[in-house]
């Protein structure tokens, strides 16, 4: 699951990134959370329990 704050313009968004895995991430600042947008979809295409999922379908 990603989770986005856009809060008002000027403000600071944040960003949390959790898996069943265990994966709990944070982040906060534009640059931060663009990080972890861009971390969180290749942990999608890695992540062994979302993989064995697609397997067994």
């Amino acid at each position: 699951m990603l989770h986005i704050t856009l809060p008002d313009r000027g403000s600071v968004p944040s960003a949390t990134s959790r898996c069943e895995c265990g994966r709990d991430l944070f982040a906060t600042g534009h640059h931060q959370v663009l990080a972890l947008v861009a971390d969180h979809t290749a942990h999608r295409a890695l992540c062994p329990l979302l993989t064995e999922r697609k397997e067994a379908a």
